[in-house]
């Protein structure tokens, strides 16, 4: 120890005090020499909706002349123009564009386009594709999006964004309503021949609940009480007949279901749990016409038997398909048979959905 007047100097202190304070100047040292580099910010370009690498099922269309989608961008605001390079099957294609002096190669589809609603300096942009713009095909789309800064440098975003033709079916939101004479155990199990995807409460070998006169269900498991029992499942890829059905005006979708399913058996609550989820699903296309077809009982019951204990007296089953519409179609006007309930009664709704 060193002593010097009033204080005692502990030589192993004064050492790692040197070190931790050499440290702290270096690190300020380095931050003085990045933001000399920098400037205000780090250059950069990136898409910030959809996400790179998302899938994109494509509504009820054979084609994607009539499809649009928007792409939204964040860029660094020392930009100063933003060029866009599309092509489709892989993304050395680009590459082979930008080598061959950007140069149309043959048989090689490329659009490149630079964004004119950019302004320099903004630090958001925009970016439509579609069919008809030739920057959009069924499967992988690749995007290069590249920015050119003040200082002459470029950063360049690599995307990828897959479109599938038709989408995927699914058996969406099928929902069982129990009404018995009186509080009982029943027990009900369905079985979709694409299998269960997702059940409510989850259904294992059967649900087993506690269902009373007004419609509400215990779960006997759980506990739980629900208005309905829930199941979806996947769907087959066999096309929609469009050759019987109805042609609906998107803008009359409540009157139309009000008074079809009201024909089926539905009541008035039943009805409106229905009407709530499927007219946003059907309209989210924003498609002024929907073409709407329901399915026989003997087919619901071929392609989901649905199995209740004890028996009920009466069981109505509602199933549909739908296509969205540019404009009418012929279609011969479907005959649908009048239901009724009576005794202890099984009622279920459910409709194909496109992923």
């Amino acid at each position: 120890m060193l002593y010097e007047g009033n204080f005692i100097i502990d030589m192993q202190s004064f050492f790692f005090y040197s070190i931790c304070m050499k440290k702290f100047f270096a690190f300020f040292a380095c931050m003085a020499v990045l933001t000399a580099a920098f400037g205000a910010g780090y250059s950069y370009i990136t898409i910030t909706d959809p996400e790179n690498g998302d899938d994109e099922y494509v509504y009820n269309t054979d084609n994607l002349d009539n499809y649009r989608y928007t792409f939204t961008g964040s860029v660094s605001s020392d930009c100063v123009s933003i060029r866009v390079i599309w092509t489709s099957g892989t993304a050395e294609n680009i590459d082979e564009y930008l080598e061959n002096g950007s140069k149309k190669i043959p048989g090689v589809p490329i659009d490149d386009f630079t964004l004119t609603q950019y302004k320099a300096g903004e630090t958001e942009f925009m970016y439509n594709v579609g069919g008809k713009l030739d920057n959009l095909t069924f499967g992988a789309n690749y995007y290069r999006f590249i920015a050119k800064f003040k200082d002459g440098r470029y950063k360049r975003f690599n995307y990828v964004f897959y479109v599938y033709q038709g989408g995927m079916a699914e058996r969406a939101k099928p929902v069982i309503y129990l009404y018995p004479k009186k509080t009982q155990t029943v027990k009900v199990s369905v079985a979709p021949q694409g299998g269960l995807t997702e059940s409510i409460p989850e259904m294992g070998k059967g649900w087993k609940v506690t269902a009373n006169p007004d419609g509400t269900i215990v779960d006997q498991k759980t506990k739980e009480t629900y208005p309905y029992l829930y199941w979806e499942s996947k769907d087959s890829e066999s096309p929609i007949d469009t050759s019987e059905g109805f042609v609906v005006k998107a803008s009359e979708l409540n009157t139309f279901f009000t008074e079809k399913l009201s024909i089926l058996g539905l009541n008035e609550k039943e009805i409106a749990d229905f009407i709530e989820y499927w007219i946003p699903e059907l309209t989210k296309q924003n498609k002024p016409y929907i073409f709407i077809t329901f399915y026989s009982p003997e087919r619901i019951n071929a392609e989901a038997p649905l199995t209740v204990s004890p028996k009920p007296d009466s069981v109505i089953r509602v199933y549909f398909d739908h296509k969205v519409l540019d404009a009418p179609i012929q279609t011969k006007e479907q005959t649908l048979t009048p239901a009724s309930r009576s005794g202890f009664a099984v009622v279920e709704w459910g409709g194909r959905r496109y992923r």
